[in-house]
């Protein structure tokens, strides 16, 4: 694998891989968001899906994040303990740019479904 995360590092080939967040990931994304509810926000699902495809590696310079959406599907984990799976999908090019659907299901490390997020990329011209 490079530095920098390419397409090909994006889809797990249909398996589940353990994802440990932190249990600090909750209270800082509730303090930026001023979330207060009683349950877990369900919108952590999508900083979750980001670190889930990302899997640590930097995204390649000139990328443009056009649209996120969610299905939320049970309650987020509070351990910060879960499992991701990542299918990616090449929609067509543009100046260069790839457009990739990149859909991250996720679910807890007991197998309990939580989300499905998909992301919309234009991936940066002439990165991998």
């Amino acid at each position: 694998m490079s530095a920098l995360l390419s397409v090909a590092d994006l889809d797990t080939g249909g398996e589940w891989l353990p994802l440990d967040v932190g249990a600090e990931l909750l209270p800082a994304y509730c303090a930026v968001t001023g979330w207060s509810g009683a349950e877990p926000p369900a919108g952590l699902a999508s900083v979750v899906g980001r670190l889930a495809y990302t899997r640590g590696r930097e995204m390649p310079p000139g990328g443009v994040l056009r649209e996120i959406s969610q299905t939320t599907r049970g309650p987020v984990p509070a351990d910060g303990r879960w499992q991701a799976r990542i299918s990616s999908t090449v929609l067509g090019e543009r100046s260069g740019r790839r457009r990739l659907a990149i859909v991250t299901d996720l679910r807890s490390a007991l197998g309990a479904p939580v989300a499905s997020v998909r992301f919309l990329v234009d991936w940066p011209a002439g990165a991998a």
